[in-house]
This record gives C-alpha cells, sequence and structure tokens, in this order.
C-alpha cells in the first residue's frame, strides 16, 4: 500500500474531505491532493507524528506501512470526541451531556446492587 493509498484510507475511515484533514494538520489542501495521488511519495516525521496524535493511526504505518494501523489511544478517541462534540449545535451537545449523565446512573446501579 502507497502513502496516498495509506492517506485516501483515514480519509475514508474518518469520512473526513482532503480540505478538512489539511486544515487540521496546518498543510495545504494541495499537498494533501498531492500525496493522495501520489505525486508526493514522503512525508517527514513531524506530520506523520501528528497526523498519529490528531487521528489514531501509527506514525510508522503512515510513513512506511509497516507495524499496527491504529493506536490504542484514548486520548486520540478523546480529541475526535472533542473535535465532533465542538461542532454539534447546543442542542446535541445537551442530549449528549444527558446520555452521558446516564450512563453514569446506570452504572452507579450496577455498582450498588453487586454489594
Amino acid at each position: 500500500m502507497t502513502l496516498g493509498e495509506r492517506i485516501k484510507t483515514i480519509l475514508s475511515e474518518r469520512n473526513i474531505k482532503q480540505v478538512e484533514f489539511a486544515k487540521a494538520l496546518g498543510v495545504s489542501a494541495n499537498y494533501v491532493n498531492l500525496l493522495v495521488n501520489g505525486k508526493k511519495k514522503n512525508i517527514s516525521d513531524t506530520l506523520a507524528k501528528l497526523i498519529e496524535e490528531t487521528y489514531g493511526y501509527s506514525a510508522q504505518w503512515v510513513m512506511t506501512g509497516d507495524g499496527e494501523k491504529l493506536l490504542i489511544s484514548c486520548s486520540a478517541a478523546k480529541t475526535e470526541l472533542m473535535k465532533r462534540i465542538q461542532k454539534m449545535p447546543d442542542d446535541e451537545v445537551i442530549a449528549l451531556l444527558a446520555f452521558a449523565s446516564s450512563l453514569e446512573s446506570i452504572k452507579r446501579s450496577f455498582s450498588g446492587s453487586e454489594k
């Protein structure tokens, strides 16, 4: 799998456009387009680490295709969740907060019944 194919995989799996990906990483949309189309065959270690931190894909996998594709990283998942929450309208954020509260309530009721 080429670097361009790996970038396409990230875009597809995260359901994001090249422009969004570029903006999140602080690079130009044209640069991402060159990567996706195979006209640019390498990226810097710094950019690979930024992709890892932002999207949870191993920098090693992004650069070479070797190793684990995804990091098992709670922080990457939390970062992704926070980005999505920031884009939500207030009423959806309130609903999400209510959902989180209900999960906490359920957890408390189960832990209390085990005593």
